[in-house]
């Protein structure tokens, strides 16, 4: 059974800075037809930055849709226009804890949620971190602090439920890997 749905009608909801919400009429395999709503977004980067002495860089900040603050591993959004994700990646590890990598090795990609929207996110992994010479700014609304945690303390900061984004959790996940691989420094 082929279960690609089609799409019938688009109405726009909703434009903004960060993501477009679409209302669509479908035509299902069956013959129904159903609504969906679908967020538009142009896609995100996320950085895995371990330091030399085998702890990972946390940021912590305020999530509003959670109203909550929340530890997660360096992440933002690839603007309008952008095309390479490895230098939005690049990018975003100045801006948000100061450090630069010439070695940015990309982990996967993935739809961060696929059931309403199409947001692609980039995840990227490094063990060798220099202090850039000039950081970037914060973006206007963004207020963080960075954290060196070890792979226990992230653990239980997961435990927590301070941990708790998918992103961050398949970071873990990665890094006990490479922990029992022998790839990076065990604390």
């Amino acid at each position: 059974m082929d279960f690609e749905e089609k799409v019938l009608k688009t109405q726009p909801l909703y434009r903004g800075s960060i993501l477009n919400l679409d209302l669509e009429d479908v035509l299902l395999p069956d013959g129904r037809t159903a609504k969906r709503e679908i967020i538009h977004h142009h896609g995100a980067v996320a950085i895995m930055p371990i330091d030399d002495e085998g702890k990972m860089l946390f940021v912590k900040q305020w999530r509003a849709p959670m109203r909550q603050e929340t530890l997660e591993i360096p992440a933002g959004k690839i603007d309008l226009g952008e095309t390479d994700p490895q230098a939005v990646a690049l990018r975003e590890l100045n801006e948000e804890t100061g450090f630069y990598t010439p070695d940015l090795e990309k982990v996967a990609g993935f739809y961060s949620t696929p059931g309403f929207a199409d947001e692609y996110l980039h995840l990227y992994y490094t063990k060798t971190l220099k202090p850039v010479a000039h950081k970037r700014s914060l973006d206007a609304d963004e207020f963080l602090n960075v954290y060196h945690l070890s792979f226990a303390e992230a653990k239980a900061a997961q435990n927590r439920g301070e941990i708790c984004d998918a992103k961050t959790i398949m970071a873990l996940y990665y890094w006990e890997i490479l922990r029992l691989k022998g790839d990076v420094k065990v604390d």
